[in-house]
């Protein structure tokens, strides 16, 4: 019997702390933009946007350095909180697509489509919902490669930058790889090193290498590295446990926010944290609230009966448990939200048999 060929999605969010930031200041589009830092003090660069990577400037150079290569550009310290939030707020869009979900960076994510059953959504239109619910929820431009294996898909989604979708057809994964350079395998250095002091500086050439040659190379990873070399012998993307429990916090900037805004804050955190629920279709039975200030938290906590899973429920119960707390309002840094007791929703675990028939009765 012919495997199954799986359909893996490689969603490119790159530059994504660049994009988070002109996300929330348009002025930074079009402009070249380099974050970690005011380019003045000891630093490297986080991030940096095409626009300054034309001029040179690369991640891991040192600041100093991105400011002589491009003076223009805008450095920004970055906010690795928002950027934490924002990408699990991707982790979210994603598991609504499928529960086979990677995440080895916080710009990059692979995702297996791969069709479960007749009629399910196919690769492509799947791949295109994501990319639209990316841009549309959280303001941020994806490239994607869709193929038979990750390396595929990485290298695709490069080609389709920016924000295109490039599919590698069944079949043609050995001919799309042939041409690139070994180094696309992402190989530890001195194993690369011997690869080319053999003349192996192509997956094409890895694919058709004599395996006597290749194991006197580098001895026991040859036939690893050649099916890695024609988009093989990959283990499969896992599908993603639920969670034991949903934490979301937000810092608050302004030491002097007044009561509506830290509601406003409250509401937005508490809604991300019932929109995590969602692709594991499941509620909380219990909700805790944190309100830190400079030398103490307060804390409230409820248990939810029923769960709730409701974005509108969850936040509502958040503002009220949390509204004694947030007097006075000046000197609060930082709100929490947590949901635990996690479950399905009450109306898919029946108590027994006949509860549907008894509710009806009532």
């Amino acid at each position: 019997m012919k495997p199954r060929r799986h359909s893996v999605l490689h969603v490119d969010l790159d530059p994504f702390f660049v994009s988070i930031e002109r996300r929330h200041d348009a002025s930074l589009r079009e402009r070249p933009v380099v974050i970690g830092g005011d380019g003045r003090g000891i630093g490297f660069v986080a991030a940096a946007s095409e626009e300054a990577r034309r001029s040179g400037v690369r991640v891991g150079l040192p600041l100093a350095e991105a400011r002589r290569l491009c003076p223009d550009a805008a450095f920004l310290k970055g906010d690795l909180d928002l950027y934490g939030r924002v990408s699990e707020d991707v982790t979210t869009v994603l598991l609504a697509a499928s529960r086979r979900v990677e995440r080895p960076s916080a710009d990059e994510a692979f995702v297996d489509l791969t069709p479960e059953a007749p009629g399910a959504t196919p690769p492509v239109r799947a791949a295109e919902a994501i990319r639209d619910e990316l841009q549309r929820r959280l303001g941020l431009d994806a490239s994607l490669g869709l193929a038979s294996s990750r390396l595929a898909a990485r290298i695709a989604s490069g080609w389709a930058r920016p924000r295109g979708l490039l599919v590698v057809l069944p079949g043609y994964e050995s001919s799309f790889l042939a041409g690139k350079p070994v180094g696309a395998l992402e190989l530890p250095a001195p194993i690369q090193a011997a690869l080319e002091r053999a003349g192996l500086t192509t997956l094409g050439q890895l694919a058709l290498a004599d395996e006597k040659a290749l194991a006197a190379a580098v001895g026991s990873h040859g036939e690893r590295l050649r099916a890695a070399s024609r988009g093989e012998d990959e283990p499969p993307i896992a599908t993603a446990a639920p969670p034991l429990f949903i934490h979301e916090e937000a810092a608050i900037r302004d030491r002097h926010s007044d009561g509506r805004a830290l509601e406003e804050v409250l509401d937005a955190v508490a809604r991300r944290a019932a929109r995590r629920l969602r692709p594991f279709r499941l509620a909380a039975a219990a909700i805790t609230v944190d309100v830190r200030r400079a030398h103490e938290t307060a804390r409230r906590a409820e248990l939810l009966r029923p769960a709730v899973a409701d974005e509108d429920a969850v936040a509502a119960r958040a503002c009220a448990l949390a509204a004694p707390l947030l007097e006075p309002a000046e000197g609060v840094r930082s709100l929490a939200v947590r949901l635990a007791r996690l479950q399905p929703p009450l109306a898919e675990v029946p108590l027994f048999p006949g509860s549907a028939v008894l509710r009806r009765a009532r």
